[in-house]
């Protein structure tokens, strides 16, 4: 196993719909590329932050003639969650995106096979870009890590 990134770090609603790019540089082909990520929390639990945070996105996407109709079933868009996503690019462009829901996140990609999402196949010498999009950030603060390997399994 040879690591090849350890991150992490803390991001906030300013974030939201942006991304963070990391990249690798491999000396040489990587046969069998590992990537473990998690980001918590996951929910927002505070119900008081919840609803102003779903009144002020009826108020900018909803006409006002319909909005109370909205603002009345505002538990409706309970549980409020934070978002974030991994993609791969290598040398050769894009090899995949794990855009998933859940907060803790294993993927594996050798020449054979790959995680949901990623393209199986060997990653070429060269730059390897790992982006985390941050699609929703509704927590104050959302931390994340990144643990990325090459090799066997941890």
């Amino acid at each position: 196993m040879k690591i090849l990134l350890n991150a992490e770090g803390i991001v906030t609603p300013a974030a939201s719909k942006s991304h963070i790019t990391y990249t690798v540089h491999l000396q040489r082909d990587c046969q069998e590329l590992h990537v473990e990520f998690a980001y918590e929390p996951k929910k927002l639990e505070d119900e008081a932050q919840s609803k102003a945070l779903i009144e002020e996105g009826l108020r900018q996407y909803i006409e006002a003639e319909h909005l109370q109709a909205y603002a009345e079933n505002w538990r409706s868009y309970l549980p409020l969650q934070n978002l974030l996503t991994l993609s791969l690019d290598d040398e050769t462009g894009f090899r995949g995106a794990g855009h998933r829901h859940d907060p803790v996140q294993r993927l594996v990609v050798d020449a054979d096979k790959a995680s949901p999402g990623l393209i199986p196949g060997v990653f070429p010498r060269g730059q390897l870009r790992i982006t985390i999009s941050l699609h929703c950030v509704v927590t104050e603060q959302c931390r994340y890590k990144l643990h990325v390997w090459e090799g066997e399994g941890a």
